[in-house]
């Protein structure tokens, strides 16, 4: 008991040093890159801000309540998600595969910047919208199920050990959603050193009744407290919570006395969420890039959240196949009977 006590203490002195020094840096810090009108990734004026951002502040009046995300396999895991609006899930992409996909994306960045730069592609074709955009990009992603390929692409495998037959986050889906769900984002955040704590929020408005969407973050890397892990504030999927969020007043009070959970994942661990459920990236304030592929499914039975200014995170053609969840395991099932992506 002792022991316990002594790491939950750690534990807090950790994100305590952690929250002060990101402050400071948000105090300090240097807008580096910044999307032009054109755009492009170009530099921006040096400036210094000596207030505390709003996104801050939220994440002081969080911290005495604050725990990390923990997987707990007393529950099933499309209960708690179904009721609490988050739930862990461990080990649901391979180590080594999160490695080669961590490549894959490196490389895609890469690419999309230079295409989106040199005019090659519409920006809207490689990247969706991100909240807090300096050193963070939204990164669209292909789904390449050419069933002729005798080498899967990382995309490909990752999908599989998530969704294929043996995986653990297609059951969760099914349960919930149903095998109709349509796939409606296939993306990567990524934040790098330097990259601003966002202000807390839902992605869609409130609605009743049914699930809307589920997404799903991967981490591709072990994720710690200076990484800027999300935070997740579980049970905020009503109407009542929503309104708060929107009125500062009433925000701080419920800030300070809610209970939230900071999502430092292992490689290959998940974390699956209603999209209403309110929570933030935090800022990155270590000298390594954080990484979450993702990809979320709507319920069938809802209308398209999406707007001309949130169209989801989701190459625009690829939305356009509208593929349902049972034709994604399927699609993948019958590229695994030709190549090796297990």
């Amino acid at each position: 008991m002792k022991v316990l006590a002594v790491q939950a203490i750690c534990s807090m002195i950790l994100l305590e040093n952690t929250f002060a020094f990101q402050v400071l840096q948000h105090k300090q810090r240097v807008s580096r890159e910044s999307f032009t009108t054109r755009g492009m990734l170009a530099p921006s004026v040096a400036t210094v801000d000596n207030t505390m951002s709003r996104a801050d502040e939220e994440a002081m009046f969080l911290l005495p309540n604050q725990s990390q995300l923990a997987q707990d396999t007393s529950v099933p895991f499309a209960q708690t998600l179904a009721s609490r609006g988050v739930v862990r899930v461990d080990g649901g992409l391979s180590p080594s595969t999160a490695y080669e996909l961590q490549r894959f994306i490196d490389e895609t960045l890469e690419k999309s910047i230079d295409e989106v730069n040199t005019f090659k592609v519409p920006r809207a074709f490689r990247f969706a919208n991100v909240l807090e955009k300096a050193n963070r990009w939204d990164l669209l992603l292909p789904f390449d199920d050419d069933e002729t390929s005798s080498t899967p692409s990382p995309m490909i495998k990752a999908m599989t050990e998530l969704l294929g037959e043996h995986g653990k986050i297609g059951p969760i889906l099914k349960e919930l959603l149903g095998e109709d769900a349509i796939l409606y984002e296939l993306a990567c955040l990524i934040s790098d050193p330097g990259s601003n704590r966002q202000e807390i929020h839902p992605d869609i408005v409130y609605s009743p009744n049914e699930i809307p969407l589920i997404a799903c973050f991967i981490s591709t890397q072990d994720i710690d407290s200076t990484m800027g892990p999300t935070v997740f504030i579980p049970d905020t999927v009503t109407e009542d919570h929503h309104r708060r969020i929107n009125n500062k007043n009433l925000a701080d009070e419920m800030l300070k006395n809610i209970p939230s959970n900071i999502s430092t994942l292992r490689t290959g661990d998940c974390a699956l969420y209603n999209p209403m459920v309110l929570h933030a990236g935090g800022g990155n304030v270590s000298n390594r890039r954080r990484r979450l592929f993702y990809f979320t499914f709507i319920n069938p039975n809802i209308k398209d959240p999406s707007s001309d200014y949130n169209p989801g995170s989701i190459n625009p053609v690829l939305k356009q196949r509208n593929l349902t969840l049972r034709e994604v395991q399927e699609s993948l099932k019958r590229i695994c009977e030709v190549s090796r992506c297990e």
